[in-house]
């Protein structure tokens, strides 16, 4: 590993098929493979590296088309050229199948991690490691197990529970059938406590940047709990990510995304990428970029310009949430007047950055964050109980303050139901582009009505440019569709 942890494909399969002992084995000995790997500390360290390697796909393609786009946040610009993005449109305004790519690409990335955490939770008993470093470890693995089964089951509801390594293809069939809600969410619990108990706070090494923290599971166990309305239990954790002073606001909002200043005293769990052809570099900031944007002066590159581009774009809803004099807005978006439509259509500025080779930049995508953090525990303390000032208004305001704006007041935000609707508007322009406004909406209960006033919205902004679909957003789901593959298989 070099100065940051830069994550190396690692030939894990989701789970190993192990060789039976019948007349003849042809397990080379020579060589490394599932039977004789998993021995020394240094095998451990390059299969934990492996299971963040695909988080890199995930928030490269199929993430920010379910979490972000998917949302009132941001939208697409109609290519009336290429229509070979036709699936992305259906996802923005609720049209997909269940054969759509997008959820079974998501669900397969996910369950490729989850199969590498298990190899590895499966195997680390019979290494006896020393037990710092075998904590270590399991915590990594426990939370990036938990973290997908948490994003699997906001998105899809009721998902197969796999917590063991797979021997054979007969028993892989017989585990992928869904698993309730519930036993989902306590297995979430019960790997987010163990990563608490065993991850450390900081790594010593500067090669270990990266890597997950106690913080990122509590702060991860935090939201879970939020999830689940129990904010009584979410509160202690996320103070006891502020009490441990491994974190801060950084001066400067942008700096958050800066390629020049990742992994900052404010990231709390980002994914990690590098430039270079070496499949390991992020490709998102090409693609959301509109596809009649024809200057090469944000990424050094001449755009596609094709249904590559024009992706992520921000929703007017987004633009006019913004208030005036937020420093935010010029650090996120980057105005743009399209040629094609004559309206205006911004684009992300947040991960802007020039790159020597086109497609493959180093800018990371953030997760967690500090300011998240705050934001958190301001709307746990409001939800158990209005206070007309106190620790909620600090911590809200102290965000508001980074963004050179004034501080809510008991005179602005009067009841407790005002201060749901600060925290959810300042959680929308904080933290726009990361993937986390439509699992907001889901969690606040109010997906179905912030949407059906963005379809209108869309309708009338766009309706002299291009023609929305008469099926956009007339069925406003709250969960994506289990994909048609997954489902012909679960009833073999």
């Amino acid at each position: 590993m070099k100065k940051y942890i830069y994550f190396t494909l690692f030939t894990i399969a989701l789970g190993f098929v192990s060789c039976k002992k019948d007349f003849l084995s042809l397990a080379p000995t020579d060589s490394q493979n599932s039977a004789n790997f998993f021995k020394t500390p240094q095998q451990f360290q390059q299969a934990i590296t492996g299971c963040y390697q695909p988080l890199q796909s995930l928030y490269n393609g199929s993430f920010w088309v379910m979490a972000e786009m998917r949302s009132d946040n941001t939208s697409y610009e109609y290519d009336p050229y290429d229509r070979s993005g036709n699936l992305k449109e259906d996802m923005d305004e609720f049209r997909e199948l269940n054969n759509n790519d997008y959820p079974a690409v998501f669900l397969t990335g996910s369950y490729q991690i989850i199969g590498r955490c298990n190899v590895i939770l499966d195997r680390l008993p019979a290494a006896k490691l020393d037990v710092a470093v075998a904590d270590t470890i399991t915590g990594q693995a426990s939370f990036l197990r938990a973290f997908n089964y948490f994003n699997l089951v906001r998105l899809f509801g009721s998902v197969p529970l796999v917590l063991h390594e797979v021997q054979s293809f007969d028993e892989a069939y017989r585990i992928g059938v869904k698993a309730p809600v519930s036993d989902v969410y306590n297995s979430i619990i019960a790997d987010a406590k163990d990563a608490i108990a065993k991850l450390p706070v900081t790594y010593a090494s500067p090669a270990d940047k990266g890597r997950v923290t106690k913080g990122a599971a509590e702060t991860m166990l935090a939201e879970v709990y939020m999830t689940q309305k129990k904010f009584d239990l979410a509160i202690p954790l996320l103070r006891d990510v502020i009490a441990s002073n491994a974190y801060g606001l950084n001066d400067d909002y942008a700096d958050n995304f800066n390629i020049n200043t990742k992994n900052s005293k404010e990231s709390i769990f980002e994914i990690q990428y590098i430039e270079g052809p070496n499949g390991l570099g992020s490709d998102f900031v090409d693609t959301f970029i509109p596809w009649d944007y024809y200057s090469d002066d944000i990424t050094g590159h001449e755009l596609n310009n094709g249904a590559v581009n024009g992706w992520n774009i921000p929703t007017q809803d987004l633009v006019t949430a913004y208030e005036p004099g937020d420093k935010r807005r010029d650090a996120s978006l980057t105005d743009f007047v399209s040629d094609e439509y004559g309206i205006d259509l911004p684009f992300i500025k947040k991960y802007q950055s020039k790159g020597a080779v086109q497609g493959i930049t180093a800018n990371n995508f953030p997760v967690y964050r500090y300011s998240d953090v705050y934001l958190m525990l301001a709307e746990c303390l409001n939800e158990q109980g209005y206070a007309g000032g106190g620790d909620a208004f600090l911590y809200l305001n102290k965000v508001r303050f980074r963004a050179g704006l004034d501080d809510k007041t008991a005179v602005d935000v009067p009841n407790q139901e005002a201060f749901r609707v600060a925290i959810a508007h300042e959680r929308q322009v904080e933290l726009a582009f990361e993937n986390h406004r439509w699992f907001d909406l889901l969690r606040t209960g109010k997906a179905v009505e912030v949407m059906t006033a963005h379809a209108q919205h869309e309708r009338e902004y766009k309706s002299d440019s291009w023609t929305i679909s008469p099926a956009a957003y007339t069925n406003i789901r709250l969960l994506y569709q289990y994909p048609l593959n997954e489902e012909l298989l679960e009833h073999q």
